[in-house]
């Protein structure tokens, strides 16, 4: 396996685990609750930011490959959690983390598994 598919295959798994923490930390919880904690707001967005730093890092040719997701929207997203952290709207981090993974997901679990068995 050359360098750069190790590197994606890294990095589309940092993708995939993010998702599921995010999943299990939201588990159960509601908007109030989700509002309300801050170490769930905290682990919710950390991971957020590492989905967005993990697809910033994909290579060019990965992400044309992997289809039309909005790849620049969800780096956006990903320096609002890093540089914009006070102003960052929970309803936001919220939608991410209960309407937007699946089709993530969707799109990177294949190419990961692509990536692990050519």
């Amino acid at each position: 396996m050359r360098k750069s598919e190790r590197d994606a295959e890294l990095r589309l798994d940092d993708i995939l685990q993010a998702i599921e923490r995010i999943r299990s930390y939201v588990a159960g919880a509601d908007f109030a609750r989700f509002e309300a904690e801050m170490m769930l707001f905290d682990a919710v967005s950390m991971n957020v930011l590492v989905i967005g730093e993990s697809i910033g890092r994909l290579p060019d040719r990965l992400k044309d490959q992997l289809g039309g997701l909005p790849w620049k929207s969800i780096v956006a997203v990903r320096n609002l959690v890093a540089h914009g952290y006070p102003e960052l709207d929970a309803r936001i981090v919220w939608d991410i983390a209960t309407t937007r993974l699946d089709a993530l997901e969707a799109v990177i679990a294949p190419m990961l598994a692509e990536i692990q068995n050519p």
